[in-house]
C-alpha cells in the first residue's frame, strides 16, 4: 500500500494544469525529481487525453509522495518489461493506506474490447474487497503508452453476489515487499534472439538490442 503525502502546492498545481491558472503547474519534488520516468509520462499522457477516465488518476498520482511516485515507476517498469518479453498481459494493484482508494494497473500487448473488460471487472471487485468509495484502473502498453483508464466513483454498498466474486482475494501487498519480488521475476525472464525486443520497438531482439 502507498502512502500518500500531499505538496502544500498541490492544489496550486492542480488548479493551474487543470483551469489554465497562472502558476507553477509542477507540485515542487514531485514531477521535477521525476523527469523521464514512466511515471512522469504516465501523468504527461494523462493530461494530454483530457479523459474524465483518467483525468482523476492524475491528480491521485500527483498527490503522491516521492518514494511512492519512484515505487510506481519501477512497478511499471517491471510489468512492461514482463509483456515486452513474453506478450502477456501484467498487473499490479496499489492501494493508498490513508485515502480508502487504489489504482490497478494492466499492460496490454494491444487494447481490446476483452481487455478493457478485464480491467473494469478486476477494480470492481478490488474496490469491493477494500470497501473502497474510489477505485482507478488504467492500461498501458509494453512501450508505457496509455490505451485506455476506468474510474469508479460510488459508496461502497455491500452484495452477495460481490461476496461471492471477491471471495479468497488476496489483499495488496506493501509496495516495498512487492517490488523485490516483482523486480526477481523480471529479471529472471529471458529475450530469446528472435523475440521482440523489451524496448518496445517491435524488432527483434537480435537486431535491436542485443549485445
Amino acid at each position: 500500500m502507498l502512502d500518500d503525502s500531499i505538496a502544500r502546492d498541490l492544489d496550486a498545481a492542480m488548479m493551474v494544469r487543470r483551469d489554465n491558472q497562472p502558476g507553477f503547474d509542477t507540485p515542487t519534488g514531485i514531477l521535477t525529481q521525476m523527469r523521464g520516468t514512466l511515471y512522469e509520462g504516465l501523468i504527461s499522457q494523462i493530461e494530454a487525453r483530457a479523459d474524465p477516465a483518467t483525468l482523476e488518476l492524475g491528480f491521485h498520482l500527483l498527490s503522491m509522495a516521492e518514494d511512492s511516485c519512484r515505487d510506481v515507476h519501477s512497478l511499471l517498469e517491471t510489468i512492461t518489461r514482463k509483456t515486452q518479453t513474453d506478450g502477456r498481459r501484467h498487473d499490479v494493484t496499489l492501494a493508498s493506506s490513508t485515502d480508502p482508494s487504489g489504482v490497478t494497473f494492466h499492460c496490454n500487448p494491444k487494447p481490446s474490447v476483452e481487455a478493457v473488460a478485464t480491467l473494469e471487472n478486476h477494480c470492481v471487485k478490488r474496490k469491493y474487497a477494500l470497501r473502497a468509495p474510489r477505485w482507478f484502473g488504467i492500461s498501458i502498453s509494453p512501450a508505457g503508452d496509455v490505451q485506455f483508464g476506468v474510474t469508479l466513483d460510488f459508496p461502497w454498498e455491500a452484495s452477495d453476489e460481490m461476496e461471492r466474486l471477491t471471495a479468497g482475494m488476496k489483499a495488496p501487498l506493501q509496495v516495498r515487499d512487492a517490488l523485490p519480488k516483482f523486480v526477481r521475476d523480471a529479471r529472471r525472464m529471458k529475450l530469446g534472439r528472435n523475440d521482440p525486443c523489451h524496448c518496445g520497438s517491435g524488432i527483434k531482439y537480435k537486431k535491436c538490442c542485443m549485445p
